[in-house]
């Protein structure tokens, strides 16, 4: 989809926890999940349970967090761009 919003070597450095595999993967379906609300025109403000696991929800919360106003216009611009091309 888009780029991240921080360049993954900048991300690993401010949250080293982030080097864990699971954990990654549950930041970028946090930030996933909050891009494909906010193209449905949803409202992306209260952050959805991922998990009962709090270090899960944790990362999941900061992922979803880390997606701006400008993350979601570039990704309509994409998603636009593809469809009528």
């Amino acid at each position: 989809m888009l780029p991240p919003a921080i360049a993954d070597t900048l991300l690993l450095k401010l949250n080293p926890a982030l080097r864990n595999p699971r954990y990654y993967k549950t930041y970028q379906a946090g930030r996933e999940q909050c891009l494909a609300r906010g193209l449905a025109g949803d409202d992306i403000t209260a952050v959805p349970l991922y998990s009962h696991n709090q270090t899960y929800q944790s990362f999941f919360r900061q992922g979803w967090l880390s997606v701006t106003a400008q993350d979601i216009r570039l990704a309509k611009v994409e998603v636009t761009h593809v469809r009528f091309t």
